[in-house]
C-alpha cells in the first residue's frame, strides 16, 4: 500500500511532461503550416536535397563529400536529408546566394516534411525541461521565437536539442551522490556525447560545453558532492584528467556526427570555422543597424513579423521578466543551467552577429527561470489559500467590521483632500488613456475622438454593445472605432516597423535605467564614502559644489552636455579639428548619453548615502575591523546592508524617473532607436504620426510593468528587513 503513492508522485512528472509535449505539438503544428518561408529555408532544404539524392542511390559516400554551407556542420542537414528520403524525388532547389531573400518557389511536400522534423527536436526539448520543471516546459512550449525557429527547415532544432540534453545530464550526474560511481560517470558521459553532437549541429550551441565545465569547475573548487581521486593519484591531475576524458569523449562524438570533416579534418574544421569572424564584419551584418544590445530587443517581445494567429499566445515578454525575477532560483537551485544563460547572454552580446534565430541559444535556461518564478507564485498562492481555509477551520476571526468603519469614519476628513486629487490627478487620466488604448484614434478621427468618441466605443465595447474590429495603422478612419484588447497585445508583442521592433524601445529603455542607475549610484555611494573618512578637508563645501549638477534642470544640463558633444559645433568636435559623428553608433550614444546622465543624477546617491552613513554606529565599524574584516569586506557586509533601506527608496524613485527620461534624449538626438519609451510615444504624437491610441496602449503597458516591477521591489525589500532586524 505505501508503494503506490510514490509511483504516483512519479507518474506526476511523467504526465505533466507528457501534457506540456502535447501543447507544444501542437503549437509547432501550427507553425509548420502557417508560417511563411524564411531567409535560410531554400538553403538548408537545398542541403537536405543532396544528401537524401545520396541515400536514395544507395550512395553513403556522400556523407564524406557534400556539405553545402559548409561555415555549419552538418548534422541538421544530415537530419533533414534522411526526412525527405520517403519523398520521390523533386526538382533541385536552385543555389542562391546567401544574401538573396526568401524563396516564394520551395515544393510544400518535401518543405513541410523537413520542417516537421525539425518541429519533433523541437517538441523533444520542451519535454525535457518540463521533467525539469513543468511550467519551465510550458514555457518553452509557448515561446514564439523558439516556436518559429524549430519550426522552420534551420539549423536551431537539433543543436538546441543536445545542448539541453547535455545540461540536464550534467545536472543529473551531480545530483546521484558521492556513492554513485557509475550512475555518476554514466550521466557524464550522456552529456559529452550530447555536446559532441551538439556542437555537430551547430557550433554557436558549444556555449552549453562552456556552462558544463564552469559549473563542474565551481563544484570541485568548493568540495561540493565531489568524489576524491584514486588512491596514489594527486586530486588535481586526476581532475585534469577526468575534463579531459569528457572532452575527448565530446571530440571523438563531435568528428563521428561530422563526416564531412573526415577526408580533411583540420582544413575543413579550420575553414569552416574561420569563416564566420569575417561573416560578422561582412556588409549583411553592418547593414542591419543593429546595436550590441539587440539579444535584448529580440527577448523584450514576440515575434512581430508574422501575422495574428500563427502562434497560440505570445508571452515573451512576460516569460524574459518571470525570468529576471527567477535568475537568484536559477542559480541556486539549476547553477549549469545559470552558467548556461549567462555566458550565452554575454557571447550575444559580444557577438556582431544578432539574427534573432540566435535568442534559441538562451531559449531554454530562460524558460526555466521563468517557470521557477511562476512555481513560486502558484506556490504562494496556495499557500495563503490553505492558510485562509485553516484561519476559517480553527473559528479565527478578523477585525470587528465595526471598528474598521469607525476607524475609516475617523480618518476620512483627513484623507479626503488626498483622495479628491488623487482621483482627479491619477485616475481619472489613467481610466481615459485606458479607454483610448482600445480604440484607434487618431489625428484623423480626432475631432470625433474629442468629441465624445473614445468614451462611445470604449464604453460600448467594453460593455459588449460595439463588436471590436482590427486595428490597422496604415488606415485614416474619420470616426473612432473600438479595437478591444488588439491594439494592447500589439504593442507587449512589438510591432515590425521594416527594420526593427517596437520592443527595441522598450528593451533600450530598461537597459538605460540599470546602466544609468549603475553608474549614478556607484559614484554617488563612492564620492559619500570619500567625504564621510576622517581628515578629509572642506567635506561639507565639496558636497555643496557637486549638489550643483542635480540642482540644475535636467532640460538645461541637456543643452550643456549636446554644446559639448554636438558632432559638428561642439566643444570637442571644435578641440578635434572635425566632426565627431558620435550619434551615428548605437553604443557611442549609449556612452556619452550615461555620461551626461550620470553627471545630473549622482548627486542624489551622494546626499542618500551620505545621510545613511551618519546614521551608522562608528562601533559597528570597529567591531568589523576588531574582526579582521577589511576594507572590501566591511563594506560589503556592514555597510552596505545598513545603507540598503534608504537606497532602495532612492532606487525606486530614480529608477521611474530614469525609465521616464526625456529632455536628455530629446535634446541631444541620438541615434535612431536609441530613445526611452517617452520619447518614442511622443514622437508618435508629434512627430507626424499621431498616433493617440498607439501612445496610450505604450503608457499602459508601461505602468502596468513599472507597477509590477514596484510592487515586487517593494515586497522584496520587505521581506529582506524583516530578516535583518529579525
Amino acid at each position: 500500500m505505501r508503494a503506490r503513492p510514490s509511483r504516483l508522485r512519479r507518474l506526476v512528472p511523467l504526465g505533466l511532461a507528457v501534457g506540456v509535449g502535447a501543447i507544444a505539438l501542437a503549437a509547432r503544428l501550427t507553425a509548420v503550416h502557417a508560417l511563411p518561408v524564411d531567409f535560410d529555408e531554400d538553403d538548408y532544404l537545398r542541403a537536405g536535397q543532396l544528401y537524401s539524392a545520396g541515400f536514395q542511390a544507395g550512395d553513403p559516400l556522400v556523407l564524406l563529400r557534400e556539405n553545402y554551407r559548409p561555415e555549419h556542420p552538418p548534422l541538421a542537414k544530415i537530419v533533414t536529408g534522411l526526412a525527405l528520403t520517403p519523398l520521390p524525388p523533386f526538382p533541385e532547389v536552385p543555389d542562391r546566394p546567401t544574401t538573396a531573400g526568401q524563396a516564394d518557389d520551395l515544393p510544400e511536400e518535401p518543405l513541410e516534411a523537413a520542417r516537421l522534423v525539425q518541429a519533433a527536436f523541437g517538441v523533444a526539448s520542451a519535454v525535457l525541461l518540463a521533467l525539469v520543471s513543468p511550467l519551465g516546459g510550458l514555457f518553452l512550449a509557448l515561446h514564439t521565437w523558439t516556436i518559429k525557429y524549430t519550426s522552420q527547415v534551420m539549423l536551431e532544432a537539433v543543436p538546441a536539442c543536445f545542448a539541453l540534453l547535455a545540461v540536464v545530464a550534467s545536472a543529473r550526474a551531480w545530483a546521484a551522490g558521492p556513492g554513485s560511481a557509475r550512475r555518476r560517470a554514466g550521466w557524464l558521459a550522456v552529456a559529452a556525447i550530447a555536446f559532441g553532437l551538439t556542437c555537430a549541429g551547430k557550433y554557436l550551441y558549444g556555449v552549453a560545453g562552456l556552462a558544463i565545465l564552469a559549473d563542474w569547475l565551481l563544484r570541485w573548487r568548493a568540495g561540493d558532492n565531489v568524489p576524491a581521486g584514486p588512491a596514489g593519484r594527486d586530486g588535481r591531475s586526476w581532475r585534469a584528467a577526468a575534463i579531459l576524458a569528457w572532452v575527448a569523449l565530446a571530440g571523438v562524438t563531435f568528428l563521428a556526427a561530422d563526416p564531412y570533416l573526415w577526408p580533411d579534418p583540420l582544413g575543413r574544421l579550420v575553414s569552416s570555422v574561420a569563416y564566420h569572424a569575417g561573416y560578422a564584419s561582412s556588409e549583411a551584418v553592418q547593414d542591419t543597424g543593429w546595436p550590441m544590445w539587440q539579444p535584448l530587443v529580440w527577448l523584450s517581445g514576440s515575434v512581430p513579423f508574422h501575422p495574428s494567429g500563427t502562434f497560440p499566445v505570445t508571452l515573451d515578454l512576460l516569460i524574459s521578466a518571470l525570468a529576471v525575477v527567477g535568475l537568484r532560483d536559477l542559480w541556486r537551485r539549476h547553477r549549469v543551467q545559470a552558467l548556461w544563460l549567462g555566458i550565452g547572454f554575454v557571447f550575444l552580446l559580444l557577438w556582431p552577429t544578432k539574427w534573432p534565430q540566435y535568442v534559441l541559444v538562451l531559449s531554454a535556461p530562460l524558460c526555466l527561470a521563468a517557470g521557477l518564478t511562476a512555481t513560486r507564485i502558484l506556490e504562494s498562492a496556495r499557500d495563503r489559500v490553505r492558510a485562509r481555509a485553516d484561519a476559517r477551520l480553527t473559528g479565527a476571526r478578523s477585525p470587528e467590521p465595526r471598528h474598521r468603519l469607525r476607524d475609516l469614519r475617523t480618518a476620512l476628513p483627513w484623507l479626503a483632500p488626498g483622495i479628491v486629487a488623487l482621483v482627479l490627478l491619477a485616475l481619472v487620466p489613467l481610466v481615459y488613456e485606458l479607454m483610448l488604448s482600445v480604440t484607434d484614434m487618431q489625428l484623423s478621427s480626432l475631432r470625433d475622438g474629442l468629441g465624445g468618441g473614445v468614451v462611445r466605443e470604449a464604453v460600448g465595447g467594453i460593455t459588449g454593445q460595439i463588436p471590436a474590429a482590427a486595428y490597422h495603422f496604415d488606415l485614416r478612419p474619420r470616426q473612432v472605432s473600438f479595437v478591444g484588447g488588439d491594439l494592447l497585445a500589439t504593442v507587449q508583442q512589438g510591432v515590425w516597423m521594416g527594420g526593427n521592433s517596437s520592443a527595441s524601445f522598450l528593451a533600450f529603455s530598461l537597459l538605460w535605467m540599470v546602466l544609468a542607475l549603475a553608474c549614478q549610484a556607484t559614484l554617488g555611494i563612492a564620492v559619500a564614502l570619500l567625504l564621510e573618512r576622517r581628515g578629509v578637508r572642506f567635506a561639507a563645501a565639496w558636497r555643496t559644489l557637486f549638489i550643483l549638477p542635480w540642482a540644475i534642470p535636467e532640460v538645461v544640463g541637456a543643452i550643456a552636455w549636446q554644446d559639448i558633444f554636438h558632432p559638428q559645433q561642439g566643444v570637442i568636435a571644435q578641440l578635434v579639428g572635425s566632426g565627431v559623428p558620435w550619434n551615428e553608433s548605437p553604443e557611442l550614444s549609449l556612452g556619452v548619453l550615461l555620461l551626461a546622465a550620470t553627471w545630473m543624477g549622482w548627486p542624489l546617491w551622494m546626499l542618500v548615502a551620505t545621510a545613511g552613513l551618519r546614521t551608522i554606529p562608528r562601533s559597528v565599524h570597529e567591531a568589523a575591523e576588531l574582526d579582521g574584516a577589511g576594507q572590501w569586506r566591511r563594506f560589503a557586509r556592514v555597510t552596505l546592508p545598513l545603507l540598503l533601506p534608504l537606497l532602495s527608496a532612492a532606487l525606486v524613485v530614480r529608477g521611474i524617473a530614469t525609465f521616464n527620461q526625456f529632455y536628455l534624449f530629446w535634446i541631444m538626438n541620438p541615434n535612431g532607436n536609441d530613445v526611452t519609451v517617452p520619447v518614442w510615444t511622443y514622437s508618435m504624437v508629434r512627430g507626424g504620426s499621431f498616433l493617440y491610441s498607439v501612445s496610450a496602449a505604450v503608457n499602459i503597458v508601461t505602468v502596468i510593468a513599472l507597477g509590477a516591477v514596484v510592487v515586487w521591489f517593494l515586497r522584496w525589500r520587505g521581506r529582506a528587513e524583516r530578516v535583518a532586524f529579525a
